[in-house]
């Protein structure tokens, strides 16, 4: 009975490892397809706290996203390199895009004021020492017609030489020359024509002389009262021509080279709202101011209905044509600045190879950045899911925006950016730490406007900062501090300047993004005075995720204000 059914056993057994070797074990290659066997040694993570991780699907216990299937790194990959498979980037919405070689257009914003045009001023000065007796324009803003009567003068320098004058008119058929000379000396005393006639016709010299505008235009400076005591020189009137005058723009120092002469302006006027003004530049200042750090740029405006006037505040854009450059989009772009981080997929590779490639960046365009180096055309570059995708590489140990030491261990919380960051803390000085809490709480006020959605305020905040940051200085501190300080501060002012250019929301938290984890690294690297929380919101940037910096342990949500204000959870608290 044993053997009747030992032996079908036997066949069948080996029918079934048959069967195995041929479709299943003999094809090796193929049981990749299988997603039984992809997800049995596969982990899950989330791609905002990597620290998550899972033997299946399901959702993040901290941020409740959808887990999303971590990579496998092949053996033959460098730190720079990751495989993904298909399914995780399409849960992590990665996206590329080619790198483009064309000819590049900046738009550079810049603030600035109206100023009369200088070629128009025209000062009236006392030509002799005397006493003002009648003022014939006796306010600033006055309109004045050339030859219009400003003030009457009582001089005895004047009476004499009238008396000179009336003299030389009996001599001037023996003595011409002293009739000239005589006639000339009240010339060079401003006094016109028709009054040194007036003059020659009288027995006696006038009491009183009325002094009259040399041009028409408005009077913008009286600095003379009635019955003034004048000297030779003093300057009473200035007046000027309001009908044309200067657009004075102040672009930062690191697009001047960008601008050249003839290039467009666009401006507005706060107190003109919805209507806009078009010039040309017509001079750009040799000189650098040192504090602002930033150039004069000079357009002419036709001001023949009066509308405005010179000290009005205004908003330009300056649009200049650049040369052909390799572009990628802004957001393809982490930790921007002088060296930056771009993912690049090798579109060659039959599954999804990413790799994380330092650039130079050149200016920004638009919503692209020039790549100066690092990239070549038609290269694709991650510009949606990026830091998705950088978590991933920060998970595994190798180089990204938040890991630029790989080797050394994956950070084991998500998104601890400038985990590299040393501390410095001990080689600070009171002064310094005092100063960069200051700066700190400038930059926690311009966050209080992004809550509130206020353009000028935040504005305002950002040039507040932007002086702060140039009175603590690039070399304050001395050895290793030192150097940690020059690159933290290079890379703040980078993305300071670009909010205090802005020209509206949605550019200023862009920056705003980036500058805040600057402001973290400063802050875990040297120290404030008091506490403030690090915040984040996996949302915010089509759910890219963004931190920021806050005073309160209470959401406010800077990115998103306006749809989702409690969005977000504290990461850490920083002192």
């Amino acid at each position: 009975m044993n053997r009747r059914w030992f032996l079908p056993a036997i066949f069948l057994i080996a029918g079934l490892l048959l069967g195995w070797l041929i479709f299943g074990g003999g094809h090796p290659e193929d049981h990749s397809g299988h997603d039984h066997a992809q997800t049995a040694d596969e982990v899950w993570t989330c791609s905002m706290h990597p620290s998550v991780r899972n033997d299946g699907p399901g959702t993040c216990p901290i941020c409740a996203m959808d887990l999303i299937p971590a990579s496998r790194a092949g053996d033959d990959e460098s730190v720079f390199e990751m495989v993904m498979s298909e399914n995780a980037v399409r849960l992590a919405e990665i996206q590329t895009v080619a790198a483009e070689r064309r000819l590049t257009e900046y738009q550079i914003t810049a603030t600035g004021t109206l100023q009369p045009d200088e070629r128009t001023l025209a000062n009236v000065a006392a030509n002799f020492r005397g006493r003002i007796t009648q003022l014939h324009v006796d306010y600033t803003g006055a309109s004045v017609r050339k030859d219009q009567p400003l003030f009457s003068i009582y001089s005895d320098e004047l009476i004499s030489a009238q008396r000179e004058l009336i003299e030389a008119v009996k001599v001037r058929s023996i003595n011409p020359l002293l009739y000239r000379a005589a006639r000339q000396k009240l010339f060079f005393w401003d006094l016109r024509e028709h009054q040194v006639d007036a003059i020659e016709q009288r027995s006696e010299p006038m009491r009183q002389v009325d002094i009259l505008s040399p041009a028409a235009g408005t009077v913008i400076t009286r600095n003379v009262s009635l019955n003034d005591q004048v000297n030779t020189g003093d300057v009473l009137y200035q007046i000027a021509d309001l009908s044309r005058l200067w657009v004075m723009l102040d672009v930062f120092e690191r697009d001047i080279n960008i601008l050249k002469r003839d290039d467009s302006i666009q401006f507005s006027i706060q107190a003109l709202p919805g209507r806009s003004f078009d010039g040309k530049i017509t001079w750009i200042s040799p000189v650098l101011d040192p504090v602002k750090r930033t150039v004069q740029v000079r357009a002419d405006v036709n001001n023949r209905d009066g509308q405005l006037r010179p000290g009005m505040l205004l908003r330009g854009n300056i649009t200049a044509a650049g040369p052909e450059a390799v572009v990628v989009p802004a957001s393809a772009v982490l930790w921007t600045g002088p060296r930056s981080l771009v993912y690049v997929r090798d579109m060659s590779s039959d599954s999804p190879r990413f790799e994380s490639r330092e650039v130079t960046l050149g200016h920004r365009t638009g919503d692209y950045y020039v790549i100066e180096e690092g990239i070549d055309a038609g290269e694709h570059v991650v510009f949606h899911g990026a830091f998705k995708l950088d978590s991933e590489f920060q998970l595994m140990d190798k180089f990204s925006m938040m890991n630029r030491e790989p080797g050394l261990g994956a950070t084991p919380a998500g998104h601890q950016h400038g985990a590299t960051i040393q501390d410095h803390r001990s080689d600070v000085d009171s002064s310094f730490r005092s100063e960069f809490t200051e700066f700190v709480r400038l930059y926690l006020a311009l966050k209080e406007e992004l809550v509130e959605s206020d353009l000028n305020g935040a504005l305002e905040q950002a040039s507040l900062m932007s002086d702060k940051l140039s009175s603590i200085g690039e070399h304050r501190l001395q050895g290793d501090a030192h150097v940690a300080w020059m690159e933290i501060y290079g890379n703040l002012r980078g993305h300071l300047n670009p909010i205090t250019a802005a020209g509206d929301l949605d550019a200023i938290r862009t920056e705003f993004r980036f500058f805040s984890d600057l402001i973290v690294d400063a802050t875990k690297a040297f120290g404030i005075e008091g506490v403030v929380y690090r915040q984040y919101c996996p949302m915010a940037f089509d759910w890219d995720g963004a931190y920021w910096l806050s005073d309160k342990e209470e959401i406010a949500n800077p990115y998103l204000p306006e749809t989702m204000l409690r969005c977000g959870e504290v990461v850490e608290s920083l002192e």
